[in-house]
């Protein structure tokens, strides 16, 4: 019997003595997570521009200042930036043109910045491409999401500026304008050009005509002489070819998206401007991000990324020296609506639709 008691006191003593030896001992660590490799930030980052139209074009122009620009002033992330054009590609051959060179593997961007082929190439591209950043510039083009940004930049603001000056220039109460499609790209401009002279000038009439081309220099130059020689004293060319009938006849005119001043410095008093700086940056932005850190591309589908006025997307180029020639109250009244325009005071209204003329 006492045997038996003292066997069970051994057997307790041993089971008690695992339990706490097992309380005692620390639970198996758990393998370590395998890092994941760094990213080595690029130090350069390549783009490439496809275009239907010539170089020479205002809409090109205006990004080739912009690259520069922003090459030459605190490029982002401090990359190396270079850039490749292509220039003058034939709509039937606009898909294959650009798959091929995205899928050379040579850029990093790849900017479609005339989309004259339409959207549906667009489409296929991207989706052909979902890991690649695909800017789209374009007038009538439609918001995609996804890689795919649709930016439109709007330079109504200052259009509304040039047009309060023809509206108080102009001595005949007729002003012209020479655009190339009836775009929204090119509407608003229009619009707001009529709009500004006609906030200053209720009797101002407009004439407006469409070349149905974006680089005719030759029919630009033909439509603006019929305008000028139906009465119109200011020209606003929204096209390359109408300043060259304004220096000719004698009056004064407006560029457009490029700064043409040099072209006919007598006559060219200022432009409105597109400054496309603020789009470069945000899609080298937006590829930086995606390289180092994986962010998905994640393009708006409700509207087009904008930059307006205020926000460095437009302005108008220097008077050049028509601070001098221009009387103080227009120079006045201009710099005042400026001023509300950038305070949030004064907001241009951005009408998209064709414009018919009086």
């Amino acid at each position: 019997m006492l045997a038996k008691k003292i066997w069970s006191l051994v057997t307790l003593l041993v089971i008690l003595a695992f339990v706490l030896t097992a309380c005692g001992t620390a639970a198996p660590a758990a393998p370590a997570a395998t890092p994941k490799p760094a990213v080595e930030a690029p130090t350069k980052v390549k783009i490439a521009f496809f275009y239907c139209g010539p170089m020479d074009e205002p809409w090109s122009q205006a990004m080739l200042r912009a690259v520069d620009n922003v090459k030459k002033n605190d490029p982002p992330h401090g990359l190396q930036i270079e850039i490749k054009y292509f220039e003058k590609i034939a709509v039937d051959e606009f898909e294959k043109f650009i798959t091929d060179v995205i899928n050379s593997g040579e850029y990093d961007i790849n900017w479609i910045h005339d989309g004259c082929a339409g959207a549906d190439p667009i489409d296929r591209i991207s989706k052909a491409f979902p890991k690649k950043i695909i800017p789209v510039t374009a007038s009538n083009f439609h918001v995609v999401g996804g890689n795919v940004y649709w930016i439109q930049n709007y330079s109504h603001e200052p259009s509304y500026l040039v047009g309060v000056i023809a509206g108080m220039m102009t001595k005949t109460n007729t002003i012209g304008a020479v655009a190339g499609f009836p775009y929204a790209s090119v509407n608003h401009e229009l619009n707001a050009y009529i709009d500004g002279a006609k906030s200053v000038n209720p009797n101002v009439k407009v004439k407006v005509a469409y070349i149905e081309s974006w680089f005719d220099p030759v029919k630009a130059k033909e439509t603006a002489l019929a305008q000028i020689k139906a009465g119109a004293d200011m020209m606003f060319g929204e096209r390359y070819g109408a300043h060259e009938a304004a220096r000719d006849s004698g009056i004064y005119a407006f560029g457009n998206q490029a700064d043409i001043h040099e072209l006919a410095p007598d006559t060219v008093i200022t432009s409105p401007l597109f400054f496309w700086d603020p789009s470069v940056r945000k899609m080298i932005d937006l590829w930086y991000d995606n390289k180092v850190d994986g962010t998905p591309y994640n393009a708006p589908t409700d509207k087009p990324t904008s930059f307006l006025m205020k926000e460095g997307g437009s302005g108008l180029a220097p008077f050049y020296g028509f601070e001098q020639k221009l009387p103080k109250d227009v120079l006045d009244k201009v710099n005042k609506i400026k001023q509300d325009i950038l305070d949030g005071k004064f907001v241009v209204p951005l009408k998209l639709d064709a414009v018919k003329g009086d």
